[in-house]
């Protein structure tokens, strides 16, 4: 039985690498770049980022050059149906960098991007992992719904816990994330053959505008979206802050909850 298939996965690459060298030392070079960048993929995509740096030094070392950004082959995740046109009731999620704009004159544009090709992959498998989708990407970026078959009843606790693991997946590459959430009525389907998905309804803009109330670390989610996540707040031991927001677009203050969203919480 191998380190793989017993779970232990440190052990497992730790093993890939030793063989790795074992295979350049022998002339197989590109057997050996194979192994690595499988171990990269496997290692990062998992949030093992020291292990993906042993692995990336031992490839500098032997003087094999391996992509910034290794992603693995095979998908991830599951992907939610979307059914048919028509309202629902769904959980948006939007989070977004603090500081991004600031962070691109301070860090090397490739590595820049390696960090953010890492956000976006963990984005998309936490997303999946909850049964969501991904609305769109905009660089730091990432807009997701859940719920559009309309048959999921949790789906604004999904919304709570991607967000939350995203943003602690995120602090991993020293990226501080804001997240904002929303509940509501949406008209969901795709409008046209071929077309992405379209989410339209006020919500999607309750949960950009929450998103930009958000600090680094934090969620800020809608009051109905606090209503249906507080017995899972309460059982963990979880409070979130009630605050009173004034939002562009939305003549009335809105009320919304603020969590801090750091390792402990169930994600």
């Amino acid at each position: 039985m191998s380190f793989r298939d017993e779970g232990f996965l440190l052990d497992a690459w730790h093993a890939s690498r030793a063989l790795a060298e074992a295979q350049f030392s022998t002339g197989a070079t590109e057997q050996a770049r194979a192994l690595l960048e499988q171990t990269i993929a496997e290692a990062e995509s998992a949030g093992a980022l020291l292990a993906g740096k042993l692995a990336r030094e031992t490839a500098a070392r032997l003087g094999i050059e391996v992509a910034a950004y290794v992603s693995l082959v095979e998908p991830p995740t599951h992907t939610a149906e979307v059914g048919p046109t028509g309202e629902r009731m769904v959980s948006v999620l939007f989070a977004d960098v603090r500081g991004f704009t600031e962070m691109t004159g301070t860090s090397a544009p490739a590595q820049l991007a390696d960090r953010i090709g890492s956000l976006q992959r963990w984005a998309a498998r936490e997303v999946g992992r909850h049964s969501g989708i991904v609305d769109k990407f905009a660089g730091d970026a990432v807009m997701a719904t859940f719920n559009v078959s309309g048959q999921t009843v949790d789906h604004a606790l999904q919304a709570v816990r991607t967000a939350v693991a995203i943003i602690d997946k995120a602090a991993l590459v020293e990226l501080p994330m804001g997240a904002g959430v929303a509940v509501g009525p949406a008209v969901v389907g795709r409008l046209a053959d071929s077309a992405n998905v379209s989410v339209l309804g006020s919500v999607t803009n309750l949960a950009a505008r929450l998103q930009a109330e958000a600090g680094a670390g934090e969620v800020v989610m809608s009051d109905e979206t606090h209503r249906r996540v507080g017995e899972w707040l309460e059982a963990g031991g979880y409070t979130a802050e009630k605050v009173t927001l004034h939002l562009k677009g939305f003549g009335q203050p809105v009320t919304a909850f603020r969590l801090e969203a750091r390792a402990g919480i169930p994600a």
